[in-house]
């Protein structure tokens, strides 16, 4: 199992490291961007929320088709858990867009992707594995307007889903909520 995800990993940052950057629409281009992500646990709905998570997730966009975008994230993360301990995460996130719905100044999209990271979690948390490494998933909904010429506003929802790969755990479910600018 560990070889198969180790190698799904590679393979989906192959993909977006070799896709060519001028496949898409004529005007399209390699854009960047840095969003703010912040959410309570999946449990806030039935219960008070036991952690909280705050992220600044620094991006570059890479069009692959007029309706497809390839994404790779930094993952600076920081989960405030209370009772237990505080686990920062430090990773690279890939994601693909599809853009459901678009307009000249907006665009609808859906979000899919994985990651890996770094964790200090020191066999100290019971949701996380044993491990200093965690993988992350997480899938969403957004939309991104255009505020002038080169410049776009993201506001998004997402679920994330972190825990470790190496040993079976119950893991962290965070709902998400993320502002960005892309340039």
């Amino acid at each position: 199992m560990r070889n198969k995800l180790v190698f799904l990993i590679l393979l989906l940052g192959f993909i977006g490291i070799g896709s060519s950057l001028s496949y898409g629409e004529g005007d399209r281009k390699v854009r960047w961007g840095l969003s703010i992500l912040g959410g309570p646990n999946a449990d806030f709905i039935h219960d008070r929320p036991t952690l909280t998570l705050i992220a600044l997730l620094p991006r570059i966009e890479i069009p692959l088709h007029p309706r497809w975008d390839f994404e790779m994230e930094g993952n600076l993360s920081y989960y405030w858990i209370k009772h237990d301990k505080n686990l920062y995460l430090l990773g690279l996130n890939s994601n693909f867009l599809f853009k459901s719905y678009q307009k000249e100044d907006r665009n609808w999209f859906f979000l899919g992707g994985m990651g890996w990271g770094y964790i200090n979690s020191n066999k100290e948390l019971k949701y996380i594995g044993d491990s200093h490494w965690a993988g992350v998933l997480q899938g969403g909904t957004g939309v991104q307007f255009l505020l002038r010429r080169g410049i776009h506003f993201r506001g998004e929802y997402r679920l994330q889903h972190i825990s470790d790969p190496f040993n079976r755990d119950k893991g962290i479910n965070t709902h998400s909520f993320l502002l960005g600018l892309s340039f």
